[in-house]
């Protein structure tokens, strides 16, 4: 699948939820290539704020693009997890992450920018800064047992390519909050920094 057809069917979703008024903000390897080392991707990552008063409205909206399962989103809704939409006509997969009730989950979505990722859509994505997707990638490197080498690579390729833009303060002070100092050190000293 090419980034224009990934870009179109995220387009696709996020125009409903910007017409829902759903805040979010695009993540994962999609936002990791963004702001550091291209590479390709199967999925998306986004997160977005609770929106369980146009749950049914989101639904009837994407049905007829997406699989998605109504049981799952409302559990997720529930208990801020995860669920995902599959786009029928690609299989390209989206994870929906629901923004738990925390400072750095809130934090996501106010700290987001808005950027276009694809030339051929004039339509600018909100997506995680990138010290939050570092933060986002470290978690989950460690949450797996620090065995993925696919997500070591986009961490240090965004610390290479941002380390000039990089809010270092609020990087350093969020890893030690969220027990990621060591690897974010280790990162760091990789990346030369």
């Amino acid at each position: 699948m090419s980034d224009v057809q990934q870009s179109e069917i995220i387009k696709r979703l996020t125009d409903v939820l910007d017409e829902l008024k759903i805040r979010y903000a695009i993540g994962g390897s999609i936002a990791s290539s963004i702001y550091g080392t291209p590479r390709f991707t199967q999925d998306a990552d986004i997160t977005v704020q609770s929106f369980s008063s146009v749950a049914e409205q989101l639904y009837e909206k994407l049905k007829s693009d997406f699989y998605i399962s109504k049981e799952a989103m409302y559990q997720t809704l529930k208990s801020s997890g995860s669920f995902n939409i599959i786009h029928l006509e690609t299989v390209f997969k989206i994870d929906i992450f629901i923004q738990a009730n925390n400072d750095f989950e809130k934090s996501l979505l106010v700290r987001s920018r808005k950027i276009n990722i694809s030339e051929s859509i004039d339509k600018p994505f909100c997506l995680v800064s990138p010290e939050d997707v570092i933060l986002l990638k470290l978690r989950w490197y460690k949450q797996t047992g620090c065995v993925s080498d696919r997500q070591w690579s986009d961490i240090l390729g965004v610390l290479a390519v941002q380390k000039n833009n990089l809010d270092f303060e609020y990087l350093k002070n969020w890893a030690k909050k969220l027990g990621l100092n060591e690897l974010l050190q280790k990162a760091m000293s990789e990346s030369a920094l």
